[in-house]
């Protein structure tokens, strides 16, 4: 832009709408108005945001203050809650070449020990369901034998 085109845009400018270079008909009053609304509503927003800001830094203080307080008073649910939190990230991770090398064999053995001890814990429940089953249906028996000789005897 030339010197002539930026004081041609200039002298537009101070105009306004071109009505007279006095503003008599409020061209220059007008831009002044905008300008101001304008500044108004940057400064307004500024305020909004400022506030926003503090807002959410003080209550992440105080989320940080309490998750501490938390861990302070329970370490071994804070423990409990991590290892929870890792395996199901360790879950959810693909495994890596390195690690079925490394950890196929041992898995493998937890894997079967596991299945042993359900398995077991299946005999175990099942022979007290049977036992239990067995005593239920004894007393049965008894109670009807009971009231059979009770009806009998009258």
């Amino acid at each position: 832009m030339s010197n002539t085109d930026t004081r041609s845009t200039a002298s537009t400018n101070s105009r306004g709408t071109g009505t007279g270079s006095d503003g008599a008909n409020g061209g220059g009053g007008a831009l002044s108005a905008v300008s101001t609304k304008a500044a108004d509503a940057y400064q307004a927003a500024r305020d909004r945001t400022s506030a926003a800001y503090s807002a959410a830094r003080e209550r992440a203080g105080s989320v940080g203050q309490r998750t501490a307080e938390s861990i302070d008073a329970a370490p071994m649910a804070a423990v409990v809650g991590g290892l929870a939190l890792g395996a199901i990230a360790g879950a959810l991770l693909p495994k890596s070449e390195r690690e079925g090398q490394l950890l196929g064999t041992a898995g493998r053995r937890l894997t079967d020990t596991a299945r042993q001890a359900v398995q077991a814990a299946r005999d175990a429940s099942k022979e007290q369901i049977d036992g239990f089953t067995d005593r239920a249906v004894g007393a049965l028996k008894s109670s009807a034998d009971a009231v059979a000789d009770s009806v009998h005897n009258r």
